[in-house]
C-alpha cells in the first residue's frame, strides 16, 4: 500500500520563490497535494488530481490599515479567481487552487509582475539581509570616532575573540546572501526586459539559502552561551579594602596584567602589563599606550590622574622605551621583543637603577 502522506524538507527564502514554485509543481506532476507549509517542513498527501499552488513574495506586511485593506482586497481578487491563502510563511504566499477548480496562474504578465511584486520584494529582501550589518557598522564606526575604545583589548579574552569570529561570520554570511539577491534581482530584470521567463534558482543553493533563520538561532544560541561563560572573566581581585586591585587575563594572543593602587602614603600607582605571542600585537599595544597620552578624554575616561603630555624617547636597556610626566606623576611605556609595559605613579622614580632592575626581573620572569 502506498503511503498517503509525504513530510519533506521545504523552506524558501523570497529570493527562492521560483524554486519552491518548481519543487510544487514537480510534486503535483508525481501525484502530491500541497497541505501544509510547516516552519522548515511541507506535508503532501497523494492526490488524484493534486491542486495546483503558486508561490509568489507576500506583499502589505506592515500594520497599517493601508496594508491591511490592500492585502484584504488582493487576497479576495485571488479567491474570486478561483485561489485559496494555504499559508504565509518566510515572507511567502503559498496559495493553493480551491477544491475542483483548475484556475488561471495568478501573475501572467512578466512585467506586471516584475513591476508589482518582484522589483520591491527584493530590494525589501536586500535591506532585511542587509540591516545588521549597516547598523553593526554604524554603531562600531561610530562608537570609534566618539570614544577610541582600546580595541586591541578584544584580543586579552578568548571568549570575546570567539564572539567577534561570530558576529563576523554572521555579517558576512548576510552579506553573502545581500550579493546573492542583488545579482538575482538584476537578472531578473534583464530577462523580463527580455521576455524570458523568470529564471529559477537551483534546489541546493535554495535550501541552503532556506536554512539561514537556523543558522542564525544556532549563531544566537553560541553567542549568549559565551556572553554568560564571559561573567566572572579577568575578574578584579581587590586589595586592603578597595584602595588597590589586582586583574589578569590569559588567551591564545597574549597574557595581561594590571595592578592600580590609590594611597596618600604610598603614592598612586598604575601598571599594565601585556605579554603578546605576535609582534603585530604588541605593536598595536604599544602604539595605543603613546597615543593615549596625548588624548586628554582618553584619559579621563581611563581614569588617569593627569592632563595630556609629550612622550620622550629614552634609552633604559630595553628595545623601546618612552618616558613623561605631568605634576607630581611621571609615567614610563616599555616595548621589549613581545612584552609590552605602561608603569604610571607618583612617589616614585621610574627611571632609577633599582626600579629598572626590577622591571627586568619581572619581565625575565614571563618571557
Amino acid at each position: 500500500m502506498r503511503k498517503q502522506k509525504s513530510i519533506r524538507w521545504f523552506r524558501y527564502t523570497v529570493e527562492d520563490a521560483k524554486a519552491a514554485q518548481a519543487e510544487l509543481d514537480e510534486q503535483a506532476e508525481r501525484g502530491w497535494e500541497l497541505e501544509e507549509v510547516g516552519l522548515f517542513t511541507a506535508t503532501f498527501r497523494r492526490a488524484e488530481r493534486p491542486r495546483r499552488c503558486w508561490v509568489e513574495p507576500a506583499r502589505w506586511k506592515s500594520e497599517r490599515k493601508k496594508d491591511w485593506d490592500a492585502r484584504s482586497d488582493y487576497l479576495t481578487l485571488c479567491g474570486e479567481a478561483g485561489w485559496e491563502l494555504l499559508e504565509e510563511d518566510g515572507g511567502l504566499f503559498y496559495f493553493r487552487a480551491k477544491e475542483g477548480g483548475d484556475p488561471a496562474p495568478i501573475q501572467t504578465d512578466k512585467d506586471m509582475e516584475w513591476n508589482y511584486v518582484w522589483k520591491k520584494a527584493l530590494a525589501d529582501q536586500v535591506w532585511s539581509l542587509s540591516y545588521l550589518a549597516v547598523y553593526w557598522s554604524i554603531w562600531t564606526v561610530g562608537g570609534y570616532i566618539r570614544e577610541h575604545p582600546r580595541m586591541w583589548e578584544l584580543f586579552l579574552s578568548n571568549i570575546s575573540m570567539a564572539m567577534a569570529t561570530l558576529v563576523l561570520l554572521w555579517l558576512g554570511m548576510d552579506l553573502f546572501f545581500v550579493v546573492r539577491v542583488l545579482r538575482y534581482r538584476a537578472k531578473c530584470r534583464q530577462v523580463v526586459a527580455e521576455g524570458e521567463p523568470f529564471p529559477v534558482p537551483r534546489r541546493w543553493g535554495a535550501r541552503l539559502r532556506g536554512i539561514r533563520p537556523l543558522i542564525e538561532g544556532v549563531l544566537i544560541a553560541v553567542l549568549v552561551l559565551c556572553l554568560l561563560l564571559s561573567v566572572g572573566e579577568g575578574q578584579t581581585n581587590y586589595i586592603d579594602g578597595y584602595s588597590a586591585y589586582t586583574r589578569g587575563q590569559n588567551s591564545i594572543a597574549a597574557a595581561s596584567f594590571e595592578y592600580c593602587r590609590y594611597d596618600q602614603e604610598e603614592g598612586d600607582l598604575w601598571v599594565e602589563r601585556m605579554d603578546c605571542r605576535a609582534g603585530w600585537l604588541a605593536e598595536w599595544i604599544c602604539e595605543d599606550f603613546r597615543a593615549a597620552e596625548g588624548d586628554e578624554k582618553r584619559l579621563q575616561r581611563e581614569f588617569h590622574r593627569h592632563g595630556p603630555t609629550a612622550l620622550r624617547a629614552v634609552e633604559l636597556g630595553f628595545d623601546r622605551a618612552w618616558s613623561y610626566s605631568s605634576g607630581e606623576y611621571e609615567g614610563l611605556i616599555l616595548r621589549n621583543g613581545n612584552q609590552v609595559l605602561r608603569i604610571e605613579g607618583n612617589q616614585i622614580d621610574l627611571t632609577g637603577a633599582k626600579t629598572l632592575a626590577d622591571i627586568r626581573t619581572w619581565l625575565a620572569e614571563g618571557a
